[in-house]
């Protein structure tokens, strides 16, 4: 873990525990899990990932703002937005695959990242803290699987009409 002062480690570890994912830990849990997070800083309109790219991270904002785009043709479309306490590319924990999109900070922006394999070693160390994480990740990928296939379907009795 990086070296963080007392007041530095109270805002990530409040960050942390507003995210849906890590809500149910206690805050003894929640600093074993910032004892494999990668804190980094970004000036504004730099590129935290491109499209393309093995993706191994998932990344929770303590500070700033966040733009996923996609950049077909050279023109970039800005497809969603992420603010403070924002979490993006939960995927990539859990599946080594090319990023789909690219990921640009909007203003000066704090992350946590947490990367693969630190996450598969610490599910080896802290199984069950590590478990109470892994059923909140899915949970979080069934709601979202179900709110797909509900858009899925709706889209196809459109097509119907």
């Amino acid at each position: 873990m990086f070296n963080k002062n007392n007041s530095e480690n109270d805002i990530l570890t409040k960050t942390m525990k507003q995210c849906p994912l890590f809500s149910e830990l206690s805050g003894s849990e929640i600093n074993d899990f910032l004892g494999i997070a990668h804190v980094r800083d970004y000036s504004a309109e730099e590129k935290v990932f491109d499209e393309g790219t093995i993706g191994l991270c998932f990344y929770i904002i303590v500070k700033g703002s966040v733009k996923i785009v996609s950049d077909p043709g050279g023109e970039a479309h800005i497809l969603k937005e992420f603010k403070k306490g924002g979490y993006f590319s939960e995927v990539h924990l859990f599946s080594e695959t090319n990023h789909a999109v690219s990921c640009i900070t909007s203003e000066v922006t704090r992350l946590i990242a947490f990367a693969r394999p630190d996450f598969e070693q610490f599910i080896r160390v802290k199984a069950k803290t590590a478990n109470k994480v892994l059923m909140k990740f899915l949970d979080f990928f069934g709601e979202r699987l179900d709110a797909l296939y509900r858009e899925n379907m709706e889209l196809k009795n459109k097509q119907r009409k």
